[in-house]
Parts: C-alpha cells; sequence; structure tokens
C-alpha cells in the first residue's frame, strides 16, 4: 500500500508551540483514539476534546506548521524521519511491476539480473507475473532498459528529495520539499 505523501504529521504541543515527535504518518490508534488518520485535520489539530490537553497532530504542508518550533536534535530526528519514509516510498514504488507487450513483469533485482543472464539467447520463454511469454533477444534488452531505467528514476528521486530535506533549517522547511512523484 502506497504511502499518500500528503499524509504525514507530526505530533506538537500546543500551547508550548513545538514539535514533540517525529514526522509520520497517522497511526490509526493512538493513545485512547482509534481511526486517527479518518479524523479531520480540525479535529486532530487540538485534541483536548480525547483528554489530552496541549496535544495535536500538524500536517506538515500545513502553514499553521510554521508557527511550531523545535530543537536542533528534533530536527535531525525529523529530517532522518522524513528520509525514512522517503525510501519506504521509493521501495514501493521501484518494486510496482511493469508492462511489456502486455506482459507483467516483477520490478525488482531478481528480474533485472536474470534479463540480464538472458540476453543473448535467440529466444527464452519467460515467467512473468500473468503467465508464460517468449521474447527475442531484442526483447529481453528492451525489457532490461525499461526496468533499469525505472529502479534508477526512483532512486534519482529519493537522492533528489533527500537533498531537499538536508538543506532543511526548520521543520516549516519541509514545506518547501518539492517530493512530486
Amino acid at each position: 500500500m502506497t504511502q499518500n505523501l500528503n499524509n504525514f504529521y507530526v505530533l506538537v504541543d500546543t500551547e508550548k508551540k513545538i514539535i514533540i515527535d517525529k514526522i509520520q504518518t497517522l497511526p490509526y490508534n493512538w493513545k485512547n483514539i482509534a481511526g486517527l488518520p479518518g479524523l479531520s485535520d480540525d479535529e486532530i489539530r487540538d485534541l483536548t476534546w480525547a483528554g489530552h490537553s496541549n496535544l495535536g497532530w500538524i500536517n506538515i504542508h500545513s502553514s499553521e506548521i510554521k508557527e511550531y518550533s523545535c530543537s536542533l536534535e528534533n530536527l535531525d530526528l525529523n529530517k532522518n524521519a522524513f528520509k525514512d519514509l522517503i525510501s519506504n516510498i521509493r521501495k514501493e514504488k521501484k518494486s510496482e511491476p511493469i508492462e511489456y507487450q502486455g506482459a507483467k513483469l516483477k520490478s525488482n533485482t531478481k528480474t533485472l539480473y536474470s534479463l540480464f543472464l538472458l540476453h543473448k539467447k535467440k529466444e527464452v520463454n519467460y515467467k512473468c507475473i500473468n503467465g508464460y511469454y517468449t521474447f527475442t533477444s531484442l526483447q529481453i534488452c528492451e525489457l532490461y532498459d525499461i526496468l533499469d531505467s525505472n529502479m534508477q528514476k526512483w532512486f534519482d528521486w529519493e537522492m533528489n528529495v533527500y537533498s531537499q530535506i538536508d538543506t532543511c533549517q526548520s521543520i516549516s522547511d519541509f514545506l518547501n520539499v518539492n517530493y512530486d512523484l
């Protein structure tokens, strides 16, 4: 299940206006609240209604995040947590199957390696997600290039987002990180 990049939040102390935890997707169960991701941003911004005075969850895309500060240690923690979330998305995205002339293939290093080993064969029967397909040497090379480019695209994306995260001087700078897929 692919994470939605717009659903990253931080737990905040609404009275002290500080960020007190790391960036994360909303937990389904948190303290005495079930279904936290199903609640609106307005409902989770201030959790007094649930018996948690001074606590709330703020979306990192919200301009409201500019009202909150954090320590350098918390900023570093959040940069690393943000990078972990981005890496998880990269892993999911680069593993999505590719389609080639009706054949669906797994997008992973095992498939890439097997295609590399088969590229000199005149013709091969290859087991794909949706059945066996016969590929020529030229098709195997094309498949390899498509798969390799797809996987590299996601590593390049991850590196670009990491570079942007590294330049952030505050959590509010996360608003400027462009991680469009």
